[in-house]
């Protein structure tokens, strides 16, 4: 079952039409130069331990499933970002437009014997839920270290539908917006890893900031300020206090 749950994603990706049925491809020769023209990232892929929680919890950035699926024995779906889709996301039916730039997400559920490897159901109870690994505090991790949601655009917007003109909606006044959305939908407070903070990356100001998933996997929130920096692009001569990671 685990080999059967590991290997699924790698098997399909080497099939194809000349495939001799054991997952290898045929080589055939060809004329044609490599092309890597309108390449986009297609979705990024996260495990869970409950797909239904982290469903809802995708949920708050208006992201909704559009496939669910079977990768081996495990549950998956995709989740494609559609604010239009979420309805208002409060019981009062107001509309406070979050929204992110459009992706995809996938999400595979890890089977419960997989994930508590044979434990019995006292074991289970006896034990904490299992979470990600924490990356701030685990910062020699390689790999996958989290995926990033531009909000740019949707603070502008929220700005614009202040219509008192008193309030200037930031990369905090976004994550108080979802926070309540989170309060309204489930009860529940978002998890902040890092707070709201300005960094300079080459001649741009961004405001970043971290928050946890339900399963506590790594969302970075960005916020473009402006690109008047001076700052050139470099590594050299790098000032550890700028370095977001570092000031956890």
């Amino acid at each position: 079952v685990f080999s059967e749950y590991n290997g699924v994603i790698s098997q399909l990706a080497l099939r194809s039409s000349t495939d001799d049925g054991d997952g290898a491809i045929s080589s055939s020769p060809t004329t044609q130069p490599l092309m890597t023209v309108s390449m986009r990232q297609h979705h990024m892929a996260i495990k869970t331990s409950n797909i239904d929680m982290s469903i809802a919890f995708y949920s708050l950035l208006d992201f909704h499933p559009v496939a669910k699926f079977r990768s081996g024995p495990a549950r998956a779906a995709w989740l494609e970002h559609n604010p239009d889709a979420s309805g208002s996301g409060n019981e009062d039916g107001s509309d406070t437009k979050i929204c992110s730039t459009a992706a995809r997400i996938e999400l595979i559920e890890v089977p419960e014997e997989i994930l508590y490897d044979g434990m019995d159901e006292e074991a289970r109870k006896q034990m904490q839920r299992k979470r990600a690994l924490d990356r701030i505090k685990n910062s020699s991790v390689l790999g996958w270290d989290h995926m990033c949601l531009d909000v740019t655009g949707t603070i502008r917007a929220m700005s614009a539908n202040d219509n008192d003109g008193t309030s200037c909606i930031d990369l905090q006044g976004w994550i108080d917006a979802l926070n309540f959305r989170s309060q309204s939908k489930f009860g529940k407070d978002l998890r902040v890893a890092l707070q709201p903070r300005v960094k300079v990356i080459g001649q741009a100001r961004y405001q970043l900031a971290f928050i946890y998933d339900a399963d506590g996997g790594l969302i970075e929130l960005v916020n473009k300020l402006s690109s008047e920096s001076p700052m050139e692009s470099s590594w050299d001569d790098l000032d550890d206090s700028r370095i977001i990671w570092r000031n956890a």
